[in-house]
């Protein structure tokens, strides 16, 4: 029989989770499973009430599980399943439960076949993984040696699952077996989310801007988060109901809504960043793009080139940090150099027309500036950066201060970011990469924002 979650009275269903393991509390890894199993559990109206990183010692797993358990009905623990005595989760939940480790066959012949596969031994420590606690749901993982075990507490129901802290194996369990059994246990609502991608306007700038219409959204039944992060913000609608018509309905309209207040800075209607986005766009015209990279340093192809299927459209990058490469490689002026400095609105532009003229593509982003945390000056303090984007008809002209409209074929623009060196890289990718998404809205006829500063 289902357990059911009534939006109104319980809202979404709600879980926790434990991470385990001294190596993330130390820092040496970072904790990506929960982020993963989050995002992932959301469409099925799981949400995560709390999520909790302990050291892998049977006290802090017995007292941090019991109280989970008692908040959530469902605690999904990662981690401290491994052949090591360091790892204690399977007999620490053994012993929680009144549960002895019993060898479990089929597993151990799992262990042995995953061994026979790779032609390696197999050692003790690992047959000891096949010892399972006996009165458990053990749930197979055909990728690893560490089997999944479901835990029901007989006075409430209430569940824990125990899976690997491997990212690859724990997506396996996830998706092959805990979600579909918490989904055939738990009657659970629809949660449905849209996420828009918005560049050129800083978060608190553009919550004002669409301040009325926000303030709408609790009587329409719809939840807003911003999430943003250096040039760019994630606007995230969502609701919860049991019809999933009723949710996508609301949601479909306030997007409509938010739409047509923001739309010039809307850079997708998807969750993607702005090189997806980008990139999406110049494969669908059948267009190309080449960089030329002096502060950046090659950051801007690397955006590009994570996303598969760039090749499609964009051809290369010169990395033109010294003024002989940019001279030689981008014919760029040595008297330009020499009047106005390297980091400059001429320097940029010619970067910009030098690469595209070599690599012959239909649009060309190039980068100058100062990164830091030393090479400012008064004139041009640290944070400094001239960005160029470059069409088959040229540059365009430029504006002081990264506030000005491109004219369809391109432009030049003076920014200021701040931050230390790290933050201005990545302000300056993209910036530059929202400067190519503008001339492309200009060329569809599209409107385009001279932009309203901050972050």
């Amino acid at each position: 029989m289902k357990v059911g979650f009534r939006r109104g009275i319980f809202g979404p269903m709600k879980i926790d989770i434990l991470t385990i393991g001294d190596e993330i509390l130390l820092g040496q890894t970072i904790d990506t499973n929960s982020a993963w199993m989050a995002q992932t559990l959301q469409p099925h109206g799981i949400a995560v009430r709390q999520i909790t990183s302990i050291e892998d010692t049977p006290a802090a797993i017995r007292t941090s599980v019991e109280a989970a358990l008692d908040a959530s009905p469902v605690v999904l623990v990662t981690g401290g399943l491994g052949p090591t005595r360091d790892d204690v989760t399977k007999e620490t939940l053994a012993e929680m439960f009144g549960m002895p480790l019993v060898e479990h066959t089929p597993t151990l012949e799992a262990i042995e076949a995953f061994f026979a596969r790779r032609n390696r031994p197999m050692l003790e420590v690992n047959r000891r993984q096949a010892w399972l606690p006996d009165g458990c749901t053990i749930l197979p993982n055909p990728i690893g040696t560490a089997a999944g075990m479901w835990f029901e507490r007989p006075s409430d129901g209430h569940i824990v699952v125990s899976m690997p802290g491997v990212p690859y194996e724990m997506k396996g369990l996830m998706t092959n077996e805990v979600i579909p059994r918490l989904t055939e246990r738990f009657e659970l609502p629809a949660r449905v989310y849209t996420t828009l991608l918005t560049a050129g306007i800083g978060e608190s700038f553009l919550a004002e801007h669409v301040k009325e219409w926000e303030d709408s959204l609790d009587a329409r039944g719809v939840s807003i988060a911003y999430l943003p992060s250096p040039g760019q913000v994630r606007v995230r609608l969502g609701a919860v109901d049991a019809d999933r018509d009723a949710a996508e309905a609301r949601v479909a309209s306030a997007v409509a809504d938010f739409k047509a207040l923001a739309g010039e800075w809307i850079a997708s209607d998807s969750d993607e960043g702005l090189a997806a986005a980008v990139g999406r766009r110049l494969a669908a015209a059948g267009q190309t793009l080449s960089t030329a990279e002096s502060c950046t340093g090659g950051s801007i192809g690397a955006e590009i080139t994570a996303i598969a299927g760039s090749s499609a459209y964009f051809q290369g990058s010169v990395i033109a940090y010294a003024n002989e490469v940019k001279m030689a490689m981008l014919d760029v002026s040595p008297s330009d150099l020499e009047a106005h400095g390297a980091v400059s609105e001429p320097v940029a532009r010619a970067m910009a027309e030098g690469v595209l003229q070599k690599m012959g593509t239909d649009w060309s982003l190039a980068t100058t500036g100062i990164a830091g945390p030393s090479g400012g000056s008064g004139e041009k303090p640290v944070g400094t950066v001239w960005i160029a984007c470059a069409g088959k008809q040229g540059t365009g002209t430029g504006t002081g201060t990264g506030t000005g409209t491109g004219t369809g074929t391109g432009t030049v623009r003076r920014f200021q970011f701040a931050g230390n060196r790290e933050r201005i890289i990545q302000q300056s990718v993209r910036a530059a990469l929202d400067m190519l998404r503008r001339e492309l809205d200009l060329v569809e006829g599209k409107k385009s924002s001279t932009g309203v500063g901050g972050e």
